[in-house]
């Protein structure tokens, strides 16, 4: 952190004339945009491309709360607030596990997506797919159809000619009439389709006389209606298939955008020191002690706020979900099994998957895709071969987690101390907000309360930011015994 607080000052003075190292010219870094500007670029220039935009949101919202609360001057230890943003907002895990939405105002409202589903002759409505029953019906996989019909005719039963009914089948659209008749018996081959709506007229010649035929066929109830012009056509040949399986369970979704209103609310978080540390240390502005206070405050953020947010996962499972979004994985194999420790922990997938596709099942959106476990529960799927590690240790060991990829990258390994060992959270993670599972929308996301004039100095810094719980479906739990 020592460096990129050295390189961020270098820069900014270079390119505005400010420094900001020096006492008083971090108001004046504030005011002036150029500045600020390019001290935020420098300090978010080790960032990936989501963490920095949201770091240049979070930054700017910081500098309005600065300048709002400071008329004429900044505490000097306001000056820290921006490079303790920089060291706790990266580390920060959870980011990784929900949906990560910062708020330009302390209140706001934000949209997400609800699938509901009802069975057919039902108007009741459910969050997830109706399963109970086997949505084929037991109708033959394209049944064909292949009869006669007497010509004029209304309203032909085309699914009875196959033992079907319209309530479990219907037609699908490659009907086609093969061939005429003028007695029932001598039938002359023709190719009549009809249109996607099913009506259709042709002429048709049986012999050295014309005739036109026309008619409808009604592919949902499964229905031939025809008729004859010149009435010379007595019979048809027909050839139709059936459908595929008839969805009697869902075959009504309803699709709605709804709105959860989300308010910021507020986080203390307190360091005290000695002065004599402070003195040891020579001075408060020397870029050493700024550093110590960046990197332990930042951390104790992180922390903090990991732990809120795997907390609030954990206990939404445990309340709002059935029984099958948690499962068991013993860490020690049975003793019948002898292929020893690293080949049982293989078995972690089958357990995995099971509850990753629970969670697709539903929420109807994808499966779960992030696991957040204990460094101790992590070493289950370090033994698993197609473990990869992603993060670096210089940058993602510090609060002793690293990221991962585990089952060729079809989940990312996110493993951290405040993940209570025994517990490994499955949790699906959307690329779009709309499909969010939880939402971390940080605010204001360091602000220093009043720096006492006593004896011990003391610095609280006041986080604000919003959580949300949209949909418990979306996360899971594997249980990890003994």
């Amino acid at each position: 952190m020592k460096h990129i607080l050295q390189e961020a000052s270098r820069m900014t003075k270079k390119i505005s004339g400010i420094d900001p190292c020096k006492p008083g010219n971090t108001r004046q870094v504030m005011l002036d945009d150029t500045a600020f500007s390019t001290y935020v670029e420098s300090l978010s220039e080790s960032l990936d491309v989501n963490d920095k935009d949201n770091f240049k949101i979070l930054a700017e919202n910081t500098r309005l709360a600065l300048l709002e609360n400071s008329m004429f001057q900044l505490n000097p230890y306001e000056t820290l607030i921006l490079p303790v943003l920089r060291a706790y907002y990266p580390k920060i895990i959870a980011k990784e596990l929900v949906t990560v939405t910062p708020m330009d105002k302390p209140e706001c409202v934000k949209p997400y997506l609800t699938t509901r589903f009802a069975p057919a002759n039902s108007s009741t409505y459910y969050t997830s797919p109706v399963t109970s029953t086997d949505i084929s019906q037991g109708v033959g996989i394209g049944t064909p159809v292949a009869a006669s019909v007497s010509v004029p005719h209304v309203d032909y039963d085309v699914l009875g000619a196959a033992s079907l009914t319209s309530t479990n089948s219907h037609l699908e659209r490659d009907f086609k009439i093969s061939a005429v008749s003028a007695d029932g018996t001598n039938f002359t081959s023709v190719e009549i389709i009809p249109a996607v709506e099913g009506h259709f007229s042709s002429s048709v010649s049986i012999g050295a006389s014309d005739d036109v035929i026309s008619g409808k066929v009604d592919y949902l109830n499964g229905t031939l209606s025809i008729s004859s012009a010149a009435g010379l056509v007595t019979w048809v040949r027909f050839e139709v298939t059936t459908s595929l399986e008839e969805n009697l369970i869902n075959p009504k979704i309803q699709l709605s955008v709804d709105k959860i209103r989300l308010y910021a609310r507020d986080r203390e978080i307190s360091a005290d020191w000695s002065i004599h540390a402070e003195q040891d240390l020579r001075a408060l502005f020397d870029l050493s002690m700024q550093a110590e206070i960046v990197n332990v405050l930042g951390k104790q953020i992180a922390l903090d706020i990991d732990r809120e947010l795997i907390n609030a996962l954990i206990t939404a499972n445990t309340r709002l979900n059935a029984a099958t979004h948690t499962d068991t994985f013993a860490n020690t194999p049975p003793g019948t099994y002898l292929w020893g420790t690293k080949y049982w922990h293989d078995n972690i997938i089958s357990v995995l998957n099971k509850l990753s596709n629970q969670v697709y099942t539903d929420t109807n959106i994808r499966a779960a895709n992030v696991i957040a476990a204990n460094p101790i529960d992590s070493a289950i799927l370090e033994d698993i071969n197609t473990f990869n590690y992603t993060g670096m240790g210089a940058n993602d060991g510090e609060l002793g987690y690293r990221t991962a990829t585990v089952a060729g990258g079809k989940w990312k390994v996110l493993t951290s101390s405040v993940v209570p060992q025994g517990t490994m959270l499955t949790v699906l993670k959307s690329p779009d907000e709309v499909e969010c599972v939880y939402i971390y929308a940080p605010y204001v996301p360091a602000v220093l309360s009043p720096y006492p004039l006593g004896a011990k100095p003391s610095m609280t810094l006041l986080s604000r930011y919003a959580t949300a719980l949209v949909r418990s479906n979306g996360i899971a739990a594997c249980t990890i015994t003994a």
